[in-house]
């Protein structure tokens, strides 16, 4: 794990940009190897003294790679049998994320099974023991806690997917190292206190040596999961700066880096660089690989609902409540509910939401219990995007009747304990 460099302003930072044709692995291989050459192939990246190299690819809830929210396994494959060919020390790692056992999403991703074919150790970030590793000069948080061989490597390769994300806008390598916290309730605690900085604060901790953003099928519209879209782009971008390449995959995906707070936070936080006088892009152009069009995802907590019947109530909720929210409203409600409404709801969502008392509310998630048998609640960290339905459906005709959504998404009435 590489030193941290608080004020890298001075020199260029490198990113290689590579196209893969076709999806293929003759085609990928080819881009990882021209995006690796860029830096003079692995043995000119990694040191001559690093002993264990960690790899942390995203692999989120499991889903296939093709679905543009987890990174293709092949990636992985190519950086182990490089790094076994120099002789060199490599784990991989990750922590799934809240709801999703990392053994599930380690066989669902095909990962489980490389990694024992290959003989290299696959470390569960969110089972093993941990160490608490404080934050330098840290603006949100004092420490951090992470599995402890983390701190054992000497060198780290961070490989994210290009996606959008409902909460950061994109997650790219910068956000990727969020699966590096090893419980739940410290990620949670991030969004609780500002996700942006906290992120930032992370990355101040524990650097990327070395970062590959996987975009051969990215993620577009309502990110991190479904009814996110994949997006074939054939692209794979990387380097040493961990700022810098976010910055390229941002310009790629048509964003304004510095309007992308975790991005724009780390560069002034002096993690590296952001803007294009300062960045070597190698290989492919941003022009050259940027597409047409890239659907953003909602800009503010606030703009998530495409209905104007339906407003919400931002109390800064995990990222993982508002892809359940977001999922259910832009890809499975019924329209015709929304049609034949007669009144307009209010959906408070993340702890610090609070009632106005407008009687036209729904309070979803564990962190808002202290509204059970108040509002019609929703239980569940996050509830199921189905789990939703029917409390909404009600609130648009105008029944705000306390009622609660049971963890097995059946609805319960308090006053008698019975379902409806």
């Amino acid at each position: 794990m590489g030193p941290i460099d608080q004020n890298n302003r001075g020199g260029i930072s490198r990113v290689s940009v590579t196209r893969a044709s076709r999806p293929d692995k003759k085609q990928i291989k080819e881009a990882f190897e021209r995006l690796l050459g860029a830096f003079g192939g692995i043995r000119k990246i990694i040191p001559p003294d690093v002993k264990k190299v960690l790899i942390k690819p995203n692999l989120m809830m499991g889903e296939p790679w093709t679905t543009g929210i987890t990174v293709n396994p092949f990636i992985v494959e190519l950086l182990i049998m490089e790094l076994k060919k120099e002789r060199i020390n490599v784990i991989v790692g990750e922590g799934a994320g809240w709801g999703c056992p990392s053994d599930d999403a380690f066989k669902a991703t095909g990962i489980t099974g490389l990694c024992s074919k290959l003989e290299v150790p696959l470390v569960d970030f969110k089972r093993g023991e941990t160490v608490r590793l404080s934050v330098p000069d840290g603006s949100v948080l004092k420490y951090i806690v992470v599995d402890r061989v983390v701190p054992e490597c000497d060198f780290i390769i961070n490989v994210a997917k290009m996606k959008t994300h409902c909460e950061t806008i994109a997650s790219l390598s910068l956000k990727n190292m969020k699966g590096f916290i090893a419980e739940d309730k410290e990620r949670l605690r991030f969004h609780l206190l500002d996700v942006n900085r906290c992120l930032v604060d992370l990355n101040r901790t524990i650097r990327a040596d070395f970062s590959i953003v996987e975009g051969i099928i990215a993620l577009e519209g309502i990110g991190p999961l479904f009814p996110g879209k994949p997006k074939p782009l054939g692209v794979l971008a990387g380097g040493k700066d961990p700022v810098a390449v976010d910055s390229v995959c941002a310009r790629i995906m048509g964003m304004d880096p510095a309007e992308i707070r975790h991005i724009q936070y780390a560069y002034e936080a002096g993690l590296g660089k952001i803007d294009l006088d300062d960045i070597e892009v190698a290989g492919e152009s941003i022009e050259s690989v940027k597409p047409v069009s890239w659907e953003l995802p909602p800009l503010t907590i606030e703009a998530l609902s495409p209905f104007n019947e339906i407003r919400i109530v931002n109390g800064n909720p995990c990222s993982n409540c508002i892809a359940s929210l977001a999922s259910y409203l832009h890809g499975y409600i019924d329209k015709k509910i929304i049609e034949e409404a007669t009144t307009n709801v209010e959906i408070l969502i993340g702890k610090k939401a609070v009632s106005s008392g407008s009687g036209k509310e729904i309070a979803i998630g564990n962190c808002l219990e202290r509204y059970r048998g108040k509002l019609p609640f929703v239980s569940g960290c996050p509830p199921p995007s189905d789990a939703y339905l029917e409390l909404i459906a009600l609130g648009l005709k105008g029944d705000f009747k306390p009622l609660t959504v049971n963890s097995d998404a059946r609805i319960v009435d308090p006053e008698n304990g019975e379902s409806e």
